[in-house]
């Protein structure tokens, strides 16, 4: 893993409006460190099964845990801070995750608008270059 991969994995800091930008930049992210299925619920907080050692439970415990709050930590590096202050009563990668699409993911018209704003924007911002 790069150095800058540790504090911030991607470029995109989200807003709130560019939610659908950063999710698909952070979500290829985490598949590609295989962390995918810790966001997803499919990886969950491990439990002591019933033949399993107090050693090799507190092993597999601390690694779900690290990658957890690694995870937790790459999206707080990659929000801005009136977003991440939000994440305090979350504790696994799963629940900030679910915070954020529910929050910020916009489909339909509501997406369309949303690329219309940002177009006409850039279209602004040209006109006042030129002139």
């Amino acid at each position: 893993m790069d150095k800058s991969d540790v504090v911030k994995p991607i470029t995109t800091i989200v807003t709130g409006s560019n939610y659908n930008l950063w999710v698909q930049g952070m979500k290829n992210f985490l598949i590609s460190r295989k962390l995918w299925q810790i966001v997803t619920g499919d990886i969950t907080k491990p439990s002591k099964e019933n033949i399993e050692t107090d050693s090799k439970f507190a092993d597999r415990l601390a690694d779900w845990d690290s990658k957890n709050h690694q995870i937790i930590t790459w999206i707080c590096n990659t929000s801005v801070p009136s977003i991440h202050i939000q994440f305090t009563d979350y504790e696994t990668a799963k629940e900030v995750w679910d915070f954020l699409a529910n929050r910020y993911r916009t489909t339909g018209l509501a997406h369309y608008y949303q690329l219309w704003t940002a177009l006409h924007h850039l279209k602004a911002k040209i006109q006042t270059i030129r002139e």
